[in-house]
Protein backbone atom coordinates (compact mmCIF):
# COMPACT_ATOMS: atom_id res chain seq x y z
CA UNK A 1 0.00 0.00 0.00
CA UNK A 2 1.43 3.19 -1.36
CA UNK A 3 1.68 6.32 1.47
CA UNK A 4 0.17 9.09 -1.13
CA UNK A 5 -0.17 11.70 1.57
CA UNK A 6 3.76 12.11 1.48
CA UNK A 7 3.63 12.09 -2.31
CA UNK A 8 0.62 14.52 -2.08
CA UNK A 9 2.37 17.05 0.35
CA UNK A 10 5.56 16.96 -2.46
CA UNK A 11 3.65 17.85 -5.49
CA UNK A 12 0.93 20.35 -7.09
CA UNK A 13 -1.77 19.29 -8.17
CA UNK A 14 -1.05 20.02 -11.39
CA UNK A 15 2.07 17.83 -11.09
CA UNK A 16 -0.20 14.97 -10.63
CA UNK A 17 -3.10 14.79 -13.00
CA UNK A 18 -3.55 13.22 -15.59
CA UNK A 19 -6.44 14.50 -18.18
CA UNK A 20 -9.17 12.15 -19.36
CA UNK A 21 -11.42 12.60 -22.43
CA UNK A 22 -14.27 14.62 -22.05
CA UNK A 23 -17.52 13.36 -22.48
CA UNK A 24 -18.87 15.39 -24.94
CA UNK A 25 -15.42 14.96 -26.84
CA UNK A 26 -16.48 11.19 -26.39
CA UNK A 27 -19.70 11.50 -27.39
CA UNK A 28 -19.22 13.33 -30.36
CA UNK A 29 -16.47 11.26 -31.83
CA UNK A 30 -19.15 8.35 -31.48
CA UNK A 31 -21.69 10.35 -33.84
CA UNK A 32 -18.72 10.91 -36.24
CA UNK A 33 -17.89 7.12 -36.83
CA UNK A 34 -21.82 6.84 -36.73
CA UNK A 35 -21.96 9.11 -39.85
CA UNK A 36 -19.20 8.46 -41.73
CA UNK A 37 -20.07 4.28 -41.22
CA UNK A 38 -16.14 3.96 -39.32
CA UNK A 39 -14.95 0.61 -38.09
CA UNK A 40 -14.58 1.17 -34.43
CA UNK A 41 -12.06 -0.74 -31.70
CA UNK A 42 -11.89 -0.57 -28.27
CA UNK A 43 -8.57 -1.62 -26.79
CA UNK A 44 -6.73 -1.52 -23.49
CA UNK A 45 -2.71 -0.74 -23.18
CA UNK A 46 -1.53 -3.31 -20.57
CA UNK A 47 0.48 -2.53 -18.13
CA UNK A 48 0.62 1.08 -19.47
CA UNK A 49 2.03 2.72 -16.53
CA UNK A 50 5.25 0.46 -17.15
CA UNK A 51 6.10 2.48 -20.45
CA UNK A 52 6.74 5.30 -18.73
CA UNK A 53 9.43 6.14 -16.54
CA UNK A 54 9.18 7.46 -13.55
CA UNK A 55 10.56 11.08 -12.99
CA UNK A 56 10.64 11.52 -9.04
CA UNK A 57 13.06 9.36 -6.46
CA UNK A 58 10.49 7.31 -5.23
CA UNK A 59 10.96 4.53 -2.88
CA UNK A 60 8.75 1.80 -2.05
CA UNK A 61 8.38 -0.50 1.10
CA UNK A 62 7.84 -4.11 0.35
CA UNK A 63 7.11 -6.28 3.63
CA UNK A 64 6.20 -9.30 4.80
CA UNK A 65 6.00 -12.92 2.61
CA UNK A 66 6.58 -11.01 -0.50
CA UNK A 67 9.84 -10.02 0.07
CA UNK A 68 11.00 -13.88 -0.56
CA UNK A 69 9.07 -13.51 -3.93
CA UNK A 70 11.70 -11.00 -4.99
CA UNK A 71 15.00 -12.58 -3.63
CA UNK A 72 13.70 -15.73 -5.43
CA UNK A 73 13.55 -13.94 -8.25
CA UNK A 74 16.96 -12.30 -7.54
CA UNK A 75 19.02 -13.80 -5.00
CA UNK A 76 21.37 -10.84 -5.45
CA UNK A 77 18.39 -8.61 -3.40
CA UNK A 78 18.87 -11.09 -0.05
CA UNK A 79 21.58 -8.85 1.31
CA UNK A 80 19.51 -5.99 1.12
CA UNK A 81 16.38 -7.67 3.37
CA UNK A 82 16.07 -6.26 6.76
CA UNK A 83 14.33 -6.81 9.71
CA UNK A 84 11.48 -4.47 11.09
CA UNK A 85 9.30 -5.65 14.12
CA UNK A 86 10.42 -8.96 13.46
CA UNK A 87 9.15 -8.75 9.58
CA UNK A 88 11.50 -8.86 6.41
CA UNK A 89 11.17 -5.34 4.51
CA UNK A 90 12.63 -4.44 1.64
CA UNK A 91 13.39 -0.86 0.18
CA UNK A 92 13.32 -0.50 -3.54
CA UNK A 93 13.77 2.83 -5.84
CA UNK A 94 10.96 2.28 -8.55
CA UNK A 95 12.45 3.22 -11.59
CA UNK A 96 8.68 3.01 -13.56
CA UNK A 97 5.64 4.30 -12.54
CA UNK A 98 2.87 1.57 -10.39
CA UNK A 99 -0.69 2.19 -10.08
CA UNK A 100 -0.67 3.53 -6.59
CA UNK A 101 1.72 6.46 -7.10
CA UNK A 102 0.00 10.31 -7.78
CA UNK A 103 1.32 10.87 -10.83
CA UNK A 104 1.53 7.52 -12.83
CA UNK A 105 -1.58 8.72 -14.73
CA UNK A 106 0.12 12.00 -15.72
CA UNK A 107 3.72 10.20 -16.44
CA UNK A 108 1.52 7.81 -18.82
CA UNK A 109 -0.50 10.63 -20.53
CA UNK A 110 3.05 12.05 -21.31
CA UNK A 111 4.60 9.53 -22.67
CA UNK A 112 1.25 8.01 -24.49
CA UNK A 113 0.85 11.34 -26.26
CA UNK A 114 4.58 11.83 -27.44
CA UNK A 115 4.08 8.24 -28.90
CA UNK A 116 0.72 9.41 -30.86
CA UNK A 117 2.66 12.90 -32.04
CA UNK A 118 5.45 10.97 -33.34
CA UNK A 119 3.47 8.51 -35.37
CA UNK A 120 2.21 12.02 -36.79
CA UNK A 121 -1.26 12.20 -34.46
CA UNK A 122 -2.60 15.82 -33.84
CA UNK A 123 -4.00 16.49 -30.29
CA UNK A 124 -7.04 18.19 -30.71
CA UNK A 125 -7.43 21.37 -28.93
CA UNK A 126 -10.21 21.28 -27.10
CA UNK A 127 -9.68 17.84 -25.71
CA UNK A 128 -6.08 16.73 -25.52
CA UNK A 129 -7.25 13.09 -25.08
CA UNK A 130 -8.56 12.71 -28.53
CA UNK A 131 -5.99 12.45 -31.40
CA UNK A 132 -6.53 12.39 -35.09
CA UNK A 133 -4.15 11.44 -38.19
CA UNK A 134 -4.89 11.35 -41.62
CA UNK A 135 -4.68 7.63 -43.22
CA UNK A 136 -5.43 6.83 -46.08
CA UNK A 137 -6.73 10.08 -47.57
CA UNK A 138 -9.53 9.41 -44.55
CA UNK A 139 -9.18 10.65 -40.42
CA UNK A 140 -8.32 8.28 -37.84
CA UNK A 141 -9.36 9.63 -34.43
CA UNK A 142 -7.81 7.71 -31.15
CA UNK A 143 -9.76 9.07 -27.97
CA UNK A 144 -8.54 7.81 -24.65
CA UNK A 145 -9.55 7.65 -20.95
CA UNK A 146 -6.30 6.29 -19.08
CA UNK A 147 -4.98 3.48 -20.74
CA UNK A 148 -8.51 2.62 -22.85
CA UNK A 149 -8.61 3.75 -26.53
CA UNK A 150 -11.84 3.92 -28.87
CA UNK A 151 -9.73 3.53 -32.29
CA UNK A 152 -11.57 4.79 -35.81
CA UNK A 153 -11.63 4.97 -39.28
CA UNK A 154 -13.44 4.09 -42.30
CA UNK A 155 -11.24 1.17 -43.03
CA UNK A 156 -10.88 -1.63 -41.03
CA UNK A 157 -7.45 -2.67 -41.80
CA UNK A 158 -6.23 1.11 -40.26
Amino acid sequence: MFNRRVQRVLNTKEQTTSPTVMLDAFMLTCIVDAIERRDVAMSDVKGAYLNALMDDFVVMLISGPEVRIFWELDPTLKEFVTKEKGKNVLYVQLDRPLYGCVKSALLWYESYTGTLKGMGFDLNPYDPCVANKEINETQCSICWYVDNNKISHRDSKV
